[in-house]
């Protein structure tokens, strides 16, 4: 029973880490004459004092110009989300142990913590701007930058009734704190 109930833990937090590790471990292939955010790719950087979570996404391969922007925009939004989850699921992680829950209850606060990152992310995606477009004119592929900042994923979190209160004042005390370590995480990587 115990271990069952170990494995029903272990397992996502085992699956999370792998989809993350497998995401960051390849080398991005650099575009030429490409603008900065291209080769710099989606993720969480600090911006002339603003903190910002960047998504990039890009559409090869598709003639219909509205459908093309469309979608780059769309791929985009969806980084902007896996920032923001991998940004709040570090939070919340960092949430449990500094106040000692998840003892014995971690399945339900999983499924609590999972139901708050999707309304999160589609609250912020829908927030999440597209700033930027360029085309690669070698291969015709259409690049699009969207952008949210830490100051409207807060307001999302202050904003949504199902997340627990202490988590959201938690939020509002550390998110600087978390996103300074993403970041810093970020530059190790790039």
């Amino acid at each position: 029973m115990r271990s069952a109930r170990l494995i029903q833990v272990l397992l996502p937090l085992f699956l999370v880490m792998l989809l993350f590790g497998a995401g960051c471990s390849g080398k991005h292939e650099l575009v030429k004459g490409a603008p900065d955010w291209v080769n710099e790719g989606s993720g969480a950087f600090e911006n002339a004092g603003d903190k910002v979570f960047y998504g990039v996404g890009s559409v090869t391969g598709v003639q219909s110009l509205s459908l093309s922007r469309e979608t780059a925009e769309q791929r985009a939004r969806a980084e902007v989300a896996r920032q923001l989850h991998s940004y709040v699921t570090s939070l919340y992680r960092d949430y449990q142990v500094a106040t000692g829950i998840g003892q014995g209850k971690a399945p339900l606060e999983e499924q609590h913590i999972d139901g708050t990152l999707k309304n999160l992310s589609q609250v912020t995606v829908r927030g999440a701007k597209v700033i930027e477009f360029w085309r690669e004119p070698k291969t015709d592929t259409l690049y699009a930058l969207a952008r949210t900042d830490l100051t409207a994923m807060k307001s999302a979190i202050a904003e949504m009734r199902e997340v627990d209160p202490q988590f959201r004042d938690y939020v509002n005390l550390h998110a600087e704190e978390a996103f300074t370590n993403l970041d810093q995480q970020a530059k190790e990587v790039r």
